[in-house]
């Protein structure tokens, strides 16, 4: 049931670590403006974001094994994520509206919402990303935290997933395998954001 899920994201991965393969030191740490993010911190907001999720995945395998019900329910004050331009303060004033909204709206337009930038995003203060950390430790925790969640997964193969229900204001109330699938589009997402730091004009070139 979650194979197919997992391996999207592995996909995924490889695609990611693909691009950050050859990176220096120097090139990893270099950032396009001085508000934008380096590579760098782009693996770590990834690597962060897998963790966060990996996470409420395994809370709620144990509410599931252990006979509890298997939701959990994130408010504005616990990930703060916002779209477009709303500040992050009037987030709590919106979670009855977004909650209202999402409950129409298809899990495929979420996802693509995740995937592509056609709504500028405000990450969440708990995915804020360190800078100047070493590319090579980061290659290698994201390769490690895509193990972690498959084996957590795989550990328990016999589970009702799509019973286990995660649920937030803007990001809708998804199963695991749907929230598999916002992992992994929300990665694709900063894959562009790569790109766009690689091809830039300034960019460090190899030694």
């Amino acid at each position: 049931m979650f194979e197919p899920a997992l391996t999207l994201l592995r996909d995924t991965r490889t695609k990611t670590l693909d691009a950050a393969a050859d990176l220096t030191q120097q090139q990893s740490d270099f950032r396009p403006a001085p508000d934008r993010w380096s590579v760098g911190e782009v693996l770590d907001h990834l690597l962060i974001a897998e963790r966060m999720y990996r996470d409420v995945i395994g809370r709620l395998i144990e509410l599931e094994k252990t006979g509890r019900r298997p939701v959990i329910t994130h408010s504005f004050s616990d990930v703060n994520t916002s779209i477009a331009y709303i500040p992050k303060a009037f987030l709590p004033f919106l979670e009855v509206p977004f909650t209202m909204l999402n409950m129409f709206v298809p899990s495929f337009v979420r996802e693509t919402m995740a995937e592509f930038r056609l709504i500028p995003a405000q990450r969440p203060t708990v995915a804020e990303p360190g800078r100047g950390k070493p590319v090579g430790e980061l290659r290698e925790a994201l390769r490690q935290s895509f193990e972690e969640t498959a084996a957590l997964l795989r550990a328990n193969p016999r589970l009702d997933y799509a019973r286990m229900r995660y649920r937030h204001p803007l990001l809708g109330d998804n199963n695991v395998m749907q929230v598999l699938r916002i992992v992994t589009m929300h990665e694709r997402r900063h894959q562009s954001q790569i790109r766009e730091i690689l091809r830039a004009r300034e960019f460090p070139k190899a030694a």
